[in-house]
């Protein structure tokens, strides 16, 4: 379990980085062929807002979730026992995937109706149509890694470890300092 949340973390941030340097470099291509050549590239702000945008956002959301990245409300895990705290954070787990399940129905349904309307971006001709079918994929994974949370709660009894390293996941909250006391 361990190796396939390493390749999907890994495979997650390859393709969101690689969604930015592209977003970057069709930018900055668009900005000197517009103000160098009077030719700008046509639909730059359409395919950035319709197709390296969402790309970029939506795989953030399962990248997160591997890294323990989420905001969390630790009062209640903090404070309980273990057990306790293993059976908030498996109830947790379920609710999230119940809802990322939701959240995965529903863009399919938008995706297929975008699909079969052949959806494209604004008043330009630049479909857009096949980025909706991300949304189901990626709430489909996260209630995936929802799931693989909760099975490892429950089989190793530690709500907080981390997928990708097998190690507890570090929280710091905003206030506190370093151990070393430097403050840095």
């Amino acid at each position: 379990m361990l190796k396939f949340t390493r390749v999907l973390s890994r495979c997650l941030t390859i393709t969101t980085a690689a969604a930015v340097i592209v977003m970057m470099v069709h930018i900055v291509v668009h900005a000197l062929a517009r103000s160098v050549f009077d030719a700008p590239l046509y639909g730059t702000n359409e395919i950035v807002e319709y197709w390296y945008l969402p790309i970029v956002a939506l795989l953030g959301i399962p990248a997160a979730q591997l890294e323990k990245e989420h905001i969390r409300v630790a009062m209640v895990i903090e404070r309980a026992r273990p057990a306790t705290a293993s059976v908030f954070t498996v109830f947790a787990c379920v609710l999230g995937a119940l809802v990322s399940l939701a959240f995965a129905w529903f863009g399919l349904d938008r995706a297929m109706e975008n699909m079969a309307i052949g959806s494209t971006a604004d008043v330009s001709d630049i479909i857009t149509w096949p980025v909706y079918f991300l949304v189901p994929v990626v709430f489909v994974l996260l209630a995936v890694l929802y799931a693989l949370d909760a099975y490892v709660i429950v089989r190793t009894g530690q709500p907080s470890l981390d997928l990708v390293t097998g190690r507890p996941a570090e929280h710091q909250s905003a206030d506190s300092t370093p151990v070393d006391g430097s403050g840095l």
